[in-house]
């Protein structure tokens, strides 16, 4: 594999000391399902296609519907796929495997791209939520045909002995398309499945409040995304620490992910889209690579100490010369700081760097400028600076637009990117403030925000 990775956002440090360290669990969406191909060339349906698929396919079998199609195809196009789902399977009845493989191409898929990375890390177990065999498929090529155990609420009590002897394995939360009786596909029926099988929660339970959990394949308006983590948001309360998300930048709004990370106790990993969701696939490859034993992980950027607090300070590359200045304000009251304008160290991937700069820092610094308001990688920062409970200090330049995540923050206003004489004063006077502070707290793991507004 390459020595560096392609994958353009930013992969916070401590998600590959969980992998490294074996207490990892992946959780597969149906997003890695569609980028596979059957052997005719054709990618795999996504939930809105698959279930158009399915009514097309009761009513070419005689299956009694029980409304007009035009009808449940415009339910599906307000993306309520859930209620199709529970209808789709009430009809269907034990015909929905037959119906599910006809549609799938049962047998006839080969495991895409990503699929194929996933047995080179270190996970726990892979969770599912897809009927395929498309994981087994990809630990087959990899292991010259032997398979992992494979698990479904059938077995599910296999599993957690699994789970206890550290053995890796497979469970398809939503049953496996070739088990007849064991899929799940409306939401009331895996509601009960839920509620109603103590060893399937306990199960689930054990999976989120000990592992650190990392989604992949999931979209924002996700059916199964939302119905998992809103009836396990008990589970995540009290988990051992936060999960993570992989999602292309538009999934949410800042409000929403503020929202995931503070209820759901899930980070988001974002990622600019394309077409075919390139992004996913260098991602997977990034986490292979940098979680591998002998992989040689970025050090701290910044320079060594016990006691002087740290302070990143993000902006526009167009913004340099006041970056530079703020850099220099920070220096001059005791601060050790990192900024764009930093040498790299030879051979690391930039992302990389800048995920262990902000891991390491006491207080984040950004620049709210006309520039980096459109500078995705400032709001890459921005994200892992929040999830990871940093300081945040605003400071806005003129009238330049303020993200929504920040205006409850506070921020300090400045009228240009030439900071006035009693503009420098205030800030020094403020980070002379919060240096105090932080000196005072070092042994502590997180902070409030501090309102630079006030003297």
């Amino acid at each position: 594999m390459e020595k560096s990775h392609k994958f353009a956002g930013l992969i916070p440090p401590n998600l590959i000391s969980v992998i490294r360290e074996g207490r990892c669990v992946l959780f597969v969406g149906a997003g890695l399902t569609a980028q596979s191909k059957t052997v005719y060339g054709e990618h795999l349906p996504t939930w809105g296609v698959l279930l158009k698929q399915m009514v097309n396919w009761c009513e070419t079998n005689g299956v009694d519907l029980g409304a007009e199609k035009e009808e449940l195809f415009e339910i599906i196009a307000k993306k309520r796929f859930l209620t199709v789902a529970q209808e789709l399977q009430e009809r269907l009845g034990p015909r929905l495997n037959v119906c599910l493989s006809e549609i799938l191409h049962s047998g006839k898929i080969r495991p895409s791209e990503a699929h194929k990375i996933i047995p080179e890390i270190n996970w726990v177990a892979v969770l599912t939520s897809n009927y395929d065999s498309l994981i087994e498929g990809a630990y087959s090529q990899v292991s010259g045909g032997i398979l992992p155990p494979v698990f479904s609420q059938n077995n599910v009590n296999s599993a957690l002995d699994c789970l206890r002897k550290k053995c890796h394995f497979v469970f398809k939360v939503h049953g496996d398309l070739n088990i007849p009786g064991t899929i799940v596909l409306g939401n009331r029926d895996y509601s009960h499945l839920l509620y109603s099988s103590p060893a399937y929660r306990s199960f689930l339970e054990t999976i989120f409040a000990t592992y650190t959990v990392l989604f992949v394949g999931f979209g924002g308006d996700d059916p199964d995304l939302n119905d998992i983590t809103d009836k396990l948001a008990t589970v995540y309360e009290r988990s051992i620490g936060q999960h993570f998300i992989l999602l292309p930048n538009d999934a949410f709004s800042p409000i929403e992910r503020k929202r995931l990370l503070a209820d759901k106790r899930l980070d988001c990993i974002t990622y600019d889209k394309d077409a075919d969701h390139k992004q996913v696939v260098e991602f997977l490859k990034a986490i292979a690579l940098l979680s591998k034993p002998d992989a040689k992980l970025p050090k701290s950027p910044f320079k060594p100490t016990n006691v002087t607090p740290r302070i990143f300070i993000s902006g526009s590359y167009k913004d340099i010369e006041l970056i530079q200045k703020l850099a220099d304000l920070a220096q001059r009251t005791g601060f050790t700081t990192w900024t764009i304008a930093a040498p790299l160290k030879p051979g690391t991937p930039m992302q990389d760097e800048i995920s262990q700069a902000i891991a390491d820092t006491d207080c984040f610094m950004i620049v709210i400028s006309d520039e980096s308001v459109k500078s995705s990688w400032v709001n890459f920062e921005f994200g892992r600076a929040f999830a990871a409970s940093k300081i945040i200090l605003p400071l806005r330049v003129g009238n330049a637009p303020v993200p929504v995540d920040i205006r409850n923050i506070g921020y300090f206003q400045i009228k240009s990117s030439k900071l006035t004489e009693e503009e420098s004063r205030r800030i020094i006077e403020s980070l002379k403030n919060l240096f105090a502070n932080i000196t005072v707290n070092k042994k502590n793991t997180s902070y409030s925000n501090i309102d630079l507004t006030k003297d």
